[in-house]
């Protein structure tokens, strides 16, 4: 069942996050694109929100609600980082190894505190991640090594939200597509994909249902 009030997509502006945005819309949605890069064609039931840092994001969901007439989401969907294949990890350039772990790990956390204040008790937090956090990939070394330390985060904030005053229970999810996402062009010659209707249809699943598990597998 489709909520009147919006889901908030951070990360719109990349591959998944995009599609996941225009999916979700035209589910009857209304979603709330956030990125820090411009959107040139958001579609119908897309709203963008631009922002700078996790730490603005919260009035600038406000500002755009409040300008378009629209309740605070009711839902977020973090699709924060993505995939890279480089050097091996013992050759890793130190610089690029301190930018995944903040731009795959930190910036999670980052935009969970800013967001789920927002939500109100019950509301859906879903993160996104991918089978680098499950699967040893030589060559994505730190996609690995973050992946897996996103998944024990939403479990520690999936704990500590049960353990929270039931004013402030967020239901905290983790989303994981285990194999490479159609049309994707940096994935070379992957052994199974994913369609991004595929993995809309599993986070509606996540979204509309209070009692889903706490990882959902697509």
């Amino acid at each position: 069942m489709t909520s009147p009030r919006p889901v908030l997509v951070v990360g719109a502006s990349g591959y998944v996050g995009s599609r996941v945005a225009r999916g979700l819309a035209a589910g009857g949605h209304t979603v709330l694109a956030a990125a820090r890069r411009p959107l040139p064609d958001a579609g119908d039931g897309v709203v963008p929100v631009g922002y700078e840092r996790a730490d603005t994001l919260p009035d600038a969901v406000r500002a755009v609600c409040a300008r378009d007439g629209l309740p605070l989401p009711g839902a977020v969907v973090a699709s924060i980082g993505g995939w890279h294949k480089g050097a091996a990890l013992l050759d890793e350039d130190p610089d690029r190894w301190t930018a995944t772990l903040a731009s795959h790990l930190t910036a999670h956390l980052d935009v969970a505190r800013a967001l789920a204040p927002l939500l109100g008790p019950g509301d859906p937090y879903v993160v996104l991640n991918g089978a680098a956090s499950r699967e040893a990939m030589a060559g994505s070394g730190a996609i690995c090594v973050t992946g897996a330390g996103l998944a024990m985060l939403v479990q520690v904030l999936r704990l500590e939200a049960g353990q929270a005053e039931p004013s402030r229970a967020v239901r905290f999810h983790e989303l994981v597509i285990d194999h490479a996402v159609a049309g994707d062009d940096r994935n070379a010659d992957p052994a199974q994909t994913r369609t991004t209707a595929q993995v809309v249809t599993a986070l509606r699943g996540v979204l509309d249902d209070a009692a889903a598990p706490a990882v959902t597998h697509v």
